[in-house]
């Protein structure tokens, strides 16, 4: 690939991701999400077509992976069937739909473009620092970027302060492979020292522990597989180094860390921290530059690399046996500390420090989510109660009236929704991406029999796997799987591994070459003919027939939610039987949903017939009988329409045997109440006048 083509691909490829993390953002829109979707799925599709119809024949890798994917995303669509909230299983299913197809087209453009790693690496660390500047520049120019902001914690384009801290702990080791290769020009090199200090600034402003140890655990790994780690250190700490003050600063800012803050108070240190962010920036970069003006007239020796690398090892190693020597000295001793810290994890009610010190601390509301994920798994241990119904069936075992929609981590929300079933599923696609990685980057067993060469493009494939694994650890504490823009970054990174199966071994390179007599050249990953078989046709015809149908299954929702939404304007302009009608074409549009049946049932009431307004409602009960909200309706209905309280109650009590904490149930219930008291109550006698 020429790098003209090479730098067009990337810059396409960021384009791309940065569009879906600002078109989707946090992912709980459903209309911004099903565009995103189905864009995504548009584009996966195209990448697998033109694999099938293009790509010469031979072992294709990564296909264990996909096939992994794809029981995964089965089951979750599956789930609509037996899932407690079947309105968001549904969404659910498209979501993973979405996210199968740009998993399965980054495998096809591993098998299209082989040696393309470097390319793609670029645009997903192009794409990571364009979000992470948004996010920071959002509180440069509060005012233009977020002014209603709640949250102190930064988390633009996503409104959530650990997807912004994702994206950043993603980018992290492929800015270490851009200032650290050996090919390349020497600005971009020279760049990635203010790339690396966004990054880490970003992860350290947002203060997001699950991002911190993805950054951190991806950062060891490159450090100890790639011989490039003198490089890599340098960068980090010079860049670590300009963060670390910019960060502190911002974190010792209410406006930064605590919520409800006004605009004016944000405004008040927008200011300085544009400019320190700037100077950060700018340092970072005359320091780039001089490192590589250095680097190109004076090369260290070997013998200077060698006491470089030892005495980085050495502090690697002292470091932690200094803590570990620090916290066993200490009062509590090691096995207090770690005690206490387990504690800390655990307890639903350790409420964690704010700014600096959060990032310090395990305590978090985590532990409330997992004991309510692990009840809920206790209730259908199987197959779960329904993808993405962890937002209903905690409600029955919360002891606040938090809200929340997810378990906060991939493998409890897993298991409260889909079961074992579904973590068997999720448990082979990682196995089989594991092993294609290690196949794909030469990290397996086969290293030390025949070892692969370090070349430029392994290390890329190293750090777009690593890439994902930051994204993986994270996702372990974090709902960040259900927010398309950081995912699909993963994604592309991990498809483009386990597509690109595995590199040249260095002992067969040399034996190929002295049989030659000369070096040889990267082999090709497939060998064989391509050409548009009827076969092959067929295959691509298949594939874009079954996009389609989820296409079209994943705009159904949207068209309902529009159906819906024209039900109550036609009642607001008093034309009920249209309202009826439209009422009745979004309950055809989508019958998992309780809206159409909600609107159906205000319609009807407007027309006069309130027994068939009831009857919707009760439908609405039966067919999601965990949800508060329809039993509310009904026994809301009892009371203003027909006049019954003690119907109502009734509906009230079910209402709180799936929610015991519904505030809503509890109004309801008051204003119940009230009105068989004033029913009741002994009329007053008419005052006599003399």
């Amino acid at each position: 690939m020429s790098r003209f083509r090479a730098s067009t691909a990337s810059a396409a490829l960021a384009a791309a991701l940065v569009a879906v993390a600002l078109g989707a953002r946090s992912g709980t829109e459903l209309e911004r999400t099903a565009i995103a979707e189905l864009l995504l799925l548009g584009a996966g599709v195209a990448a697998v077509c033109a694999a099938l119809l293009l790509a010469p024949r031979g072992r294709v890798h990564g296909a264990w992976a996909v096939a992994a994917f794809a029981a995964l995303a089965v089951i979750t669509a599956l789930s609509v069937d037996w899932s407690i909230a079947p309105d968001i299983s549904y969404v659910e299913a498209s979501r993973t739909l979405a996210y199968l197809a740009v998993f399965a087209g980054a495998v096809a453009a591993a098998r299209l473009a082989p040696r393309a790693a470097p390319a793609v690496l670029r645009g997903v660390l192009l794409a990571a620092v364009a979000i992470a500047a948004y996010g920071l520049a959002a509180r440069v120019w509060p005012g233009s970027f977020d002014e209603s902001a709640l949250v102190g914690r930064i988390g633009l384009p996503f409104d959530y302060w650990n997807a912004l801290a994702g994206v950043g702990a993603i980018g992290i080791v492929p800015a270490l492979w851009l200032g650290a290769r050996r090919g390349g020009s020497s600005l971009g090199r020279a760049l990635a020292y203010p790339a690396t200090g966004l990054l880490i600034a970003t992860v350290l402003i947002a203060s997001s522990r699950g991002a911190l140890a993805g950054a951190a655990i991806a950062t060891a790994i490159w450090l100890a597989v790639v011989p490039l780690r003198l490089r890599s250190v340098g960068i980090l700490l010079v860049a670590a180094a300009a963060a670390a003050p910019v960060s502190a600063w911002a974190l010792s800012k209410d406006p930064f860390r605590a919520s409800l803050q006004p605009l004016s108070a944000r405004e008040a240190v927008a200011g300085d921290f544009g400019l320190m962010l700037a100077a950060m920036l700018v340092a970072l970069l005359a320091a780039g530059l001089v490192v590589e003006a250095v680097r190109a007239r004076h090369r260290p020796s070997v013998a200077l690399r060698v006491r470089t690398g030892v005495a980085i090892a050495v502090v690697a190693a002292a470091v932690p046996l200094a803590l570990l020597t620090s916290v066993a000295t200490s009062d509590r001793g090691l096995g207090g500390s770690v005690s206490d810290r387990v504690d800390d994890l655990t307890s639903e009610t350790a409420v964690p420090p704010v700014g600096g010190a959060r990032l310090g601390s395990v305590s978090s509301a985590r532990a409330t989510y997992w004991r309510q994920a692990w009840h809920a798994f206790e209730e259908q241990p199987v197959n779960g109660l329904g993808a993405g119904s962890f937002e209903l069936s905690r409600l029955t075992y919360r002891k606040t009236a938090v809200r929340a929609g997810h378990a906060h981590g991939f493998v409890s929300q897993t298991l409260a929704d889909l079961g074992l079933l579904g973590l068997a599923a999720a448990l082979a696609l990682l196995a089989a991406w594991l092993a294609a990685a290690a196949r794909a980057t030469g990290l397996g067993p086969r290293r030390w029999i025949a070892p692969a060469e370090w070349t430029a493009e392994r290390a890329a494939l190293v750090a777009l796997a690593l890439a994902a694994v930051a994204f993986g650890v994270q996702s372990a504490t974090d709902w960040t799987w259900f927010v398309p823009g950081i995912t699909v970054m993963a994604l592309v990174a991990a498809g483009f591994v386990a597509g690109r199966g595995p590199l040249p071994r260095l002992a067969s390179r040399t034996r190929d070459a002295a049989t030659a007599g000369h070096v040889a050249g990267p082999a090709p990953v497939d060998a064989g003919e391509s050409g548009w078989t009827p076969l092959r046709l067929s295959a691509a015809g298949a594939v874009v027939v079954l996009a389609l149908l989820c296409g079209w299954m994943t705009w159904q929702p949207v068209a309902a939610d529009r159906a819906v939404a024209r039900s109550y304007e036609l009642i607001d302009e008093h034309r009920p039987a249209a309202a009826l009608r439209e009422a009745d074409r979004a309950r055809d549009l989508n019958p998992y949903s309780g809206e159409p049946l909600y609107a159906r049932a205000v319609a009807l009431a407007d027309l006069g017939r309130a027994p068939a307004a009831l009857r919707a409602l009760r439908q609405a009960v039966l067919e999601h009988p965990r949800d508060p909200d329809a039993w509310l309706r009904v026994a809301t209905f009892q009371l203003d329409t027909l006049g019954s309280p003690e119907r109502a109650l009734e509906m009230v009590a079910r209402a709180q045997q799936v929610d015991p904490l519904s505030p809503v149930a509890a109004a309801v219930a008051a204003r119940a109440n009230a009105a068989i008291a004033a029913r009741d109550a002994p009329p007053v006698a008419p005052a006599v006048t003399p």
